[in-house]
């Protein structure tokens, strides 16, 4: 009797497990488990560069409005006034107000500088752009750099 009864459980236990290697219900959860890590790592990622991308253009216009504002507002004894404020400091803030769709202070744009060049006024930065999925995995961010130069 003993005997009966344990071959009675290995045939139950048989059953249960068949009946789970055929089971596929939770097979496509699974499987779109597997498959939607990628596919979301590689949308972050495409939409990271499409910022970076935007990032660089907006720098490269403000840098450019910069240097204009710069180039027209300069007078032969004093330095430029933009935007209600003069010197490099106010052109810093003035580039920073032309970075369209961003929130960039004037602080975070690095090495700002302006100088008399061949070409006219050349204004030039650098800022740090950090990627959204670099939180994700380690990041220290990358340099962009603006850099205009207009001639009166």
């Amino acid at each position: 009797m003993h005997r009966g009864s344990s071959l009675s459980s290995v045939r139950k236990r048989r059953g249960v497990l068949l009946r789970l290697l055929h089971d596929v219900s939770g097979a496509n959860a699974i499987e779109f488990a597997f498959a939607a890590i990628p596919l979301f790592l590689f949308l972050l990622g495409v939409i990271d560069f499409a910022r970076l991308y935007w990032t660089q253009s907006a720098l490269q216009y403000a840098a450019e409005a910069a240097a204009r504002c710069a180039t027209l507002n300069c007078c032969a004894g004093g330095p430029a006034t933009c935007d209600n404020g003069t010197g490099t400091t106010g052109l810093q803030a003035f580039a920073a107000n032309q970075l369209l769709g961003l929130s960039i202070a004037s602080s975070d744009l690095s090495n700002f500088s302006l100088n008399s060049q061949a070409c006219g006024n050349q204004v030039s930065f650098n800022y740090t752009y950090n990627f959204i999925i670099g939180q994700l995995i380690s990041n220290t961010g990358i340099t962009l750099q603006g850099s205009a130069c207009t001639q009166g």
